[in-house]
Order: structure tokens, then sequence, then C-alpha cells
């Protein structure tokens, strides 16, 4: 008796058998001819071409998986790379770069980084994902001296993050209020897809399809959420990247009729910097402007030039002096109602808490959806930002402080290690990445990954329900 198997047939097999079944009733009311032609009895039997039933058969006996037959073309789901993290995972990463430096009291190197990741926040990937993460990151690799490749961070994110911080201490110390603004997203169909112990996975399965996007907008500080600024809508976009959701026009106005009139006095409002959050007022002439705009732009600013420059000369001119001209829109809109405007340092979401907060929503949300529809997300969602009082805030908010404060000493403790060390500047990024192969990144033992977790720092890459792996 041939095997059974409990697999769903589809529409197109049903149809398959039924046609055999039919060939075969007239094989044996006619008599079986051609035995030896198989692939011809096959095709009449199919309605199909003997090409195609002869192609078939030898990816079938190529793998001897039934499961190599797959539709040519479709579209299938696939899991998140572990290089694909939010932002939250990212600041973990991070913090993890920049804790080596301070508790190593070493650079790191690509082995001993993978080795400490592993081992600190049980991480996914190997070495190819973590050398694209830390690109990402904003880091480099530098060959030394002694022809060793250490990580470094890029001098001007370094730059803009001590800028940031001192910034951040002024506020402080002034005791004015730190309202930190971000945007999320969660789709309504984000759930636990498992349930993780040891290495195996049970529990509900997720819908195949994501669903509707929700687009989240929020603002809070160490007193809890900023009053009635939560904005929450179904997503329009199509591209796949729900920043197209919010442009300019919906940002602009969730500020002046949601955020602004909810802030306390005199507060200092934290944003990133996403291209809607960084529209120029008066900007600047491009190369392609005609000349009489770019010497009135230079004359408006009171920077002077001489009448017989050329287009070219102009424009240098106009390259050197328009950062320290540059007005935004938004900042212009908290300074007429007293309040200042701190863009995050690129890389940085570590240093939002809000990112946390977006973590444990989503967590909120997966755990206890099980409809998932958009508008039980959304229900969700709100329940979960009205749980979320000052106490939880507050918590967050000093979590931060802690690691602006590490930030703090780690560059300290980077200028002193790069002070000892000689480090080679290489001719480019792509070309420090093709020396990846030096002894130090021959492969090392790496030790047994830990399924613990221990708050925020020790967030489990790839396999906990707060990423949101839609």
């Amino acid at each position: 008796m041939p095997p059974k198997h409990n697999s769903v047939l589809n529409r197109q097999a049903r149809k398959i058998i039924y046609d055999l079944t039919q060939y075969m009733k007239k094989e044996k009311e006619e008599g079986v001819k051609d035995v030896d032609k198989v692939y011809l009895r096959v095709a009449n039997a199919t309605g199909v071409s003997q090409r195609t039933v002869q192609r078939i058969a030898t990816e079938g006996n190529i793998s001897g998986l039934l499961s190599v037959f797959r539709t040519p073309g479709k579209k299938r789901s696939r899991s998140k790379p572990i290089t694909d993290m939010d932002n939250f995972d990212q600041g973990v990463v991070k913090r993890c770069i920049h804790n080596f430096h301070k508790t190593e009291k070493e650079m790191p190197t690509i082995n001993k980084l993978l080795a400490k990741l592993k081992r600190d926040i049980n991480f996914q990937g190997g070495k190819t994902s973590l050398k694209t993460i830390i690109k990402n990151l904003g880091f480099k690799w530098r060959k030394t001296e002694t022809n060793r490749m250490v990580l470094i961070e890029k001098t001007d994110i370094r730059l803009k993050r001590i800028l940031y911080l001192k910034a951040m201490k002024k506020y402080r110390d002034e005791g004015r209020p730190i309202v930190f603004t971000d945007e999320s997203y969660a789709h309504s169909s984000h759930t636990k897809g498992k349930a993780w112990s040891d290495g195996s996975a049970q529990g509900l399965k997720r819908p195949i399809s994501k669903g509707q996007r929700i687009v989240m907008v929020h603002a809070g500080s160490e007193a809890g959420f900023v009053p009635n600024a939560l904005l929450m809508f179904k997503s329009g976009s199509k591209t796949g990247d729900y920043h197209d959701d919010m442009n300019f026009k919906n940002y602009e106005k969730w500020l002046r009729t949601q955020l602004i009139p909810n802030l306390s006095p005199n507060s200092v409002v934290v944003i990133d910097n996403a291209p809607y959050h960084n529209k120029l007022m008066d900007p600047a002439p491009t190369s392609n402007d005609k000349k009489a705009k770019m010497e009135s732009w230079l004359l408006e600013k009171g920077i002077p030039y001489e009448k017989d420059m050329r287009k070219p000369q102009l424009y240098d001119l106009i390259k050197k002096n328009k950062d320290v001209n540059k007005k935004y829109v938004i900042d212009e809109m908290f300074k007429q109602n007293n309040h200042d405007v701190l863009r995050l340092p690129p890389y940085h979401p570590d240093l939002n808490p809000i990112e946390m907060v977006w973590a444990a929503i989503k967590g909120h949300v997966a755990a206890k959806n099980v409809d998932w529809n958009v508008t039980r997300t959304m229900e969700l969602i709100q329940e979960k930002v009205n749980l979320m009082g000052q106490n939880e805030w507050s918590a967050l908010c000093r979590k931060v402080q802690e690691v602006e404060h590490d930030y703090r000493k780690s560059d300290h403790i980077i200028d002193e290690m790069t002070d000892q060390l000689f480090i080679i500047n290489t001719a480019s990024d792509s070309e420090s990445e093709s020396e990846s192969e030096s002894d130090d990144y021959e492969d090392e033992p790496m030790p047994s990954t830990s399924h613990g977790t221990q708050g925020a720092d020790d967030f489990m890459l790839g396999i906990s329900p707060l990423s949101d792996s839609d």
C-alpha cells in the first residue's frame, strides 16, 4: 500500500489525480500500449508536454525529495536576516562594542567581538553578518602598525555624539524637561510566532500575510507620555518603509496640533534625523542654480564676495558657509513656542528611551494579538500606552542617562587606546574590508550561548518576541 500523506492538495493537484484516474480507466478498457514510453504516457495522462514531464522527473531524481517541487515565480515569505535589526537591537550591539573598550581594556577584533556578543546577548549570526551590522552602525576596520585589524568608530559620528552629550548635560543641569519623540510601526499580524524553549519552537503560528501596517508617533519624558500626543493610523504606503507615511506635512501637523500644545514650558525636544525632520528654511543654492540666486543668498547672509567671481567660485563660498546658516522649519516652530530641539547623533537609537517603549508596546501586542485584525491591534497599542505611566518612563530615562554616562567614559578610553596604537589610515573603507582575512579574523572557539536574559541589555537577538520580526 502506498504511503499516506496528510498534506492538503491544491486545486491543480486534485485535477491531475482526476485526469490520471480517467486515463487509467481508459487504459484498462483499451489495453495498455507503449508501456516503455513512460514520459509519453504521463504526458498524455496529465495534459502537459512530454518535455515538461521529463524536466520535472529530472528535478526529482536530483534531490530525491518531494519538497523540490515549487511553483515557479511564486513569492514566498522569508524570515528577516539577522542583519535586518530594528533600532532597539542596534543600540544593544552598539553598547556591546563600546563596553568592549571599557571592560576588556583593548580594541575589539572581529573574533573577540563575536565571542562577546554570543556570550552576552546570545547573538545568532556569524562573522559575515556581524561585519554588515558593524558597518551599518558607523564603524570601520583599521589596521595597526602590528598588522592587526581593530574596530574604530568614524570620527564624525563620535564628534556628533560628543556634542550631543555636551548639550544634553547642559539642558539637564538647567533642569529643563527633556522630551523624546519617535515614529515606529506594527503590523496587524504582529504576534508571538513561536515560543522558544531549549531550541525547540512551539506555540501559536503567525499568519502568512503581514496584514495592515499601523504607524505610531508619540513623545514622552520622565513624567510619562505627553498627554494627547499619540498619533496612530493605518499605513497607505506600498514601499515597505513606514517613513513614507510620515512626510513633512503629516509631521508638521502632528507637532502643531498634538505635541507643542501639550508640552511643559521651556522643553527640550529630542528628535532623530529623518528627512522630514530636517526641512530647511531658505535652503542654500545648489551648483545648478543661477548666478544671481547665488549672489543674492551670499548678500543676504552677509558673506563677502567679489563681483568678478564665476559660479564655481560662488558655489565654493556657499558650501563653506551653508552649514552655519542652516535653519530648520520645525526648529523655528519650537523656538516660537519657547522650546528647543536637540537632534540625536546618527546611529544612536540607544540614546532614545522611546525605542524601549516601542519594544514594550510591540511585546504587549505580540502577547495578546490572536485576532490579527487592525482594529484589535490598535486597541492593544492604546492599551499599553495607557498602562505605561510615570514610573516606567522614569526608569527608562534613567537607563538612557546611564548609557550617556557610559559613552562619556568610553570616549575617554578610546582616546587613550588610539593614542597607544598607531592606526594606519587605509585608502578606503572597502580596502579595509578586503583585508579582513588577516590573522585576527581566523576562527576561534566560541563559547556556548545562554538563553538567560537580564533586562534590556540582554536582548535576545533574532528570537525575542519584542523584536519586530514581521
